[in-house]
């Protein structure tokens, strides 16, 4: 949200701007002073000393009352904002501290040496203690499996910890993050395994995985080689700058040697035509073939594994006086004992009873258990725990910091939620700033144009975007709620856009309910198994959806976008039909005209729409229905070709001639798609 000027020397202090500022003020690599001297809003004398401002700066203000604060004419000061990029300056225009900081350094203002802007995500900074080298330890190294849907990836970790999870995965897919810890039967060493899913959706809970990673086991099918998530994968590892290990699997399908080496040498070349440096090939990427359906090199890949822990020298701090740090894999909330979290210990002691601070929330760590269940007294680095306890359910990725004391915890909670008040109020000013910008364009179209013109620029202001189709999600997990806005939250187009109104784990409770109705949401369930009667037959008759597979999920809202877009439709001709002759018959002392016609090409039916075109140009003189069809005295439903009948219009339109040619037709409705 907040970008850095770069380049800053000590005399001048640095100033965080709001990364919408970027779109206002070029140049943002310049420093403050630079940037005022390349403007020339104030030269500055030779010996002119630096002004002390006497009031101190609010968090917003307005132009307005900033030349009031100054003692400088508003006229001035909004011709200056101007030259430094400010668009739309009026007297009420809002402006931010930050905004203020870099404005009052222009008119050579002291504003002192500022600390760096507190942001969301610097708030428990200071929370962190130095690494004290003493403390350091060895750990068990940190495996992320990562790879394309259906590779093996969660294959490979039921070998090694002897459990199926694929069967229990709707579809087969991997839909959490799961932590866990295994000890290798070869080594005997610790490792702890992340399983990432592999479908396109989960794409953040992947980048978690690779961010608290040590090592990535690039997971390649021999039948399928590089696929669009094994390269996302592989961007995410460099990213993350994990060392990585390739496990080309399903080795076990080809029985035939020289093929299977034909198959590991295409995987081989994709590999280096990708940039992946592999040992064979004269880099430090090792490569390992294996099945583990049958176990074939298994523990080939876990003494790869500890070999490679072991040259990179993992270490951290264990010592009781080492604050306890991790990140938040997976939360949710269980009926039996409400807000649980699986944390993976990056650093120190955890221990039951521990006051804990992530997000917007903490805890006092009431139980600690390991992936089996078995209750955990202490936890050191490189664990994954599952923790109850918490005050609100924290949100997946977030990092985990211990504290002294419930009093520091709420301390610094507090601090951190009213710093993401301000950004919201930050952006709320630039809305508003913005909506006036607008209003005032619109008012000065509107002087100069007519009562009629007006009207329509109204209602083209009115129309104007898309239509917001409402959407609450609810999710077992808080990662899966993550990736399900993120897949969603994109969908639609310049007619409709998906609007996400609130996304969170949990059941659908009353609070879901009312807010469901008044905007007029459709609810989304996500894994959360059978929902109570009173939320699936509710009496307001909100739609609720339930899905267990994530593009089922994506499916299910495209198709409600769809069908939510404006009808096209074509015209289908039916048959061409040309008037012969005029008849007029006498019919209850009342004469009516009867068009003489002969069909030439299709089916002419009673009812269907048709067009009296006249002359060489086709000019259409008569758009409406057939009110009678009639062959001899009798009244006939249809007409086939090569026919002669006699036809009557509906609102008695009798203006045809002979001569004149007739094309029935039908709307028919164009299928449409986001």
């Amino acid at each position: 949200m907040f970008a850095r000027l770069s380049s800053v020397p000590r005399s001048c202090p640095r100033i965080i701007l709001p990364a919408s500022f970027n779109r206002h003020v070029p140049r943002l690599t310049l420093t403050a002073r630079s940037y005022a001297q390349k403007n020339s809003i104030k030269k500055k004398r030779p010996n002119e000393e630096p002004k002390d401002l006497k009031s101190e700066i609010p968090n917003y203000i307005s132009v307005s009352d900033l030349a009031n604060m100054i003692n400088l004419k508003i006229e001035k000061l909004t011709r200056d904002l101007t030259k430094m990029g400010f668009a739309n300056v009026t007297h009420n225009y809002i402006l931010s501290k930050e905004y203020v900081e870099l404005i009052l350094m222009n008119y050579n203002y002291q504003l002192g040496d500022h600390a760096l802007a507190v942001t969301p995500e610097n708030v428990y900074d200071e929370l962190r203690s130095p690494v004290n080298p003493k403390n350091l330890a060895r750990r068990p190294p940190i495996v992320t499996i990562m790879g394309h849907v259906d590779h093996g990836k969660t294959t490979i970790l039921d070998y090694l910890r002897k459990t199926s999870i694929v069967s229990q995965e709707h579809g087969g897919i991997t839909q959490h993050i799961g932590a866990f810890q295994v000890e290798t039967p070869v080594s005997k060493r610790k490792i702890t395994f992340l399983d990432t899913p592999g479908h396109a959706a989960f794409l953040k809970m992947r980048e978690r995985g690779a961010n608290v990673t040590d090592i990535v086991v690039l997971v390649v099918s021999m039948d399928d080689s590089l696929m669009p998530q094994t390269l996302e994968a592989l961007k995410h590892a460099r990213k993350a700058g994990s060392q990585m290990i390739v496990a080309i699997t399903k080795i076990d399908r080809i029985s035939n040697v020289k093929e299977r080496e034909k198959a590991i040498e295409k995987v081989s070349i994709d590999l280096m035509n990708n940039e992946v440096p592999i040992e064979r090939m004269g880099g430090d990427v090792q490569v390992v073939t294996i099945s583990a359906r049958t176990g074939e090199n298994m523990n080939l890949l876990e003494e790869s594994i500890v070999a490679l822990s072991d040259i990179m020298d993992l270490k951290a701090e264990r010592g009781s006086n080492a604050v306890a740090e991790g990140f938040v894999i997976e939360s949710e909330v269980k009926k039996s004992v409400g807000n649980v979290s699986t944390v993976l210990i990056t650093k120190g002691l955890l221990r039951k009873g521990s006051i804990l601070i992530c997000g917007n929330t903490y805890c006092k760590v009431r139980s600690m258990s390991s992936e089996q269940r078995v209750s955990l007294a202490e936890a050191g680095p490189s664990t994954p725990v599952e923790i109850t306890g918490w005050k609100n359910l924290p949100a997946a990725g977030d990092e985990v910091i211990q504290v002294k004391s419930e009093a520091i915890a709420k301390k610094y909670v507090a601090k951190k939620m009213a710093v993401i008040q301000t950004a919201k109020e930050s952006k709320n000013v630039e809305r508003i700033n913005e909506q006036r910008a607008s209003e005032a364009l619109l008012k000065a179209k509107k002087d100069n144009l007519k009562g009629e013109e007006v009207e329509e620029l109204e209602e083209k202001q009115l129309n104007s975007g898309p239509e917001k189709i409402n959407f609450i999600v609810k999710a077992d997990v808080s990662g899966s709620v993550e990736a399900i806005v993120e897949s969603i939250s994109s969908l639609g187009n310049e007619e409709v856009q998906c609007n996400i109104i609130s996304a969170s784990a949990g059941m659908p409770n009353e609070s879901d309910m009312k807010l469901a109705r008044i905007t007029g949401s459709k609810i989304l369930c996500f894994n959360l198994g059978s929902l109570p009667n009173d939320v699936i037959n509710n009496k307001e008759r909100i739609e609720v959806e339930q899905f267990n597979v994530i593009y089922k999920l994506i499916e299910g809202v495209t198709e409600t976008l769809t069908n939510k877009l404006k009808p096209i439709y074509e015209t289908k001709q039916i048959a061409q039909v040309e008037i012969r002759d005029i008849f007029n018959f006498s019919v209850k002392k009342k004469l009516i005209k009867i068009a003489g016609c002969r069909v030439l090409n299709g089916l002419l039916t009673r009812g269907s729409m048709v067009k009296i075109m006249r002359g060489p140009e086709e000019q259409t003189v008569y758009d409406g229905r057939i009110a009678s069809l009639k062959q001899g005295k009798e009244d006939v439903p249809s007409v086939k070709k090569n026919s002669e009948c006699g036809i009557t219009f509906e609102n008695n339109f009798e203006g045809y001639e002979a001569g004149d040619k007739l094309v029935t037709y039908e709307k028919v409705k164009v299928p449409r798609y986001l």
